[in-house]
């Protein structure tokens, strides 16, 4: 009886270990999302790494999810498809004040500065972050066209920010020409190894 027991957690330790994508500091992400009646597919994952002083510190891992794989990051920018970014909170140093810093200065990178014809739609995103943010929180920032990108906190959504403008000045932060880190780029983007 106790052999039984034992198999039958064997089995289900092992499906569920092969419906996720093991990854990056040992966050685990699924192979599948579906959000909005969209199922996307795990492209890739990255870790935020930040130099303070002489300490690196790692605040969040973020992977993409899209329709099919991609390798290229401006096709991935570009693209009228649907698609999600999911960021993994692994650090308790980041706050809510330096994540809404952090996410407007990657919209002026992501924008070259010109920020100002999107300003009220990053201003609607940026509100998510005023709630705490903490170790294991998870945002899903998930774009479908004709709806928008749709931000959610733990599987609730927080706020819709239409159009096509805004969705491509956010992936950019991670996917564009000027990423937040070239490391973290090529992870998203499936090209760690």
């Amino acid at each position: 009886m106790l052999k039984r027991i034992v198999m039958a957690c064997l089995m289900v330790c092992l499906a569920a270990g092969s419906s996720f994508a093991v990854d990056a500091e040992d966050v685990k992400f699924p192979e599948h999302l579906k959000f909005e009646n969209v199922d996307l597919l795990f492209n890739g994952s990255g870790i935020r790494k930040k130099k303070v002083g002489f300490v690196t510190i790692k605040p969040y891992v973020a992977a993409l999810f899209l329709k099919e794989k991609m390798a290229d990051g401006n096709a991935v920018v570009s693209a009228d498809a649907p698609m999600a970014i999911r960021l993994y909170i692994t650090s308790s140093l980041i706050s809510s004040k330096k994540m809404s810093k952090s996410t407007r200065d990657g919209f002026k990178r992501s924008t070259k500065g010109n920020t100002k014809p999107i300003q009220k739609e990053i201003d609607d995103m940026i509100a998510v972050f005023k709630e705490d943010i903490n170790p294991d929180d998870i945002y899903d920032l998930v774009y479908v066209p004709g709806v928008g990108t749709s931000i959610y906190k733990q599987g609730e959504k927080k706020t819709v920010v239409k159009g096509l403008a805004f969705k491509q000045a956010l992936f950019g932060i991670w996917l564009g020409q000027a990423p937040t880190l070239e490391t973290m780029k090529a992870g998203m983007l499936g090209n760690s190894g």
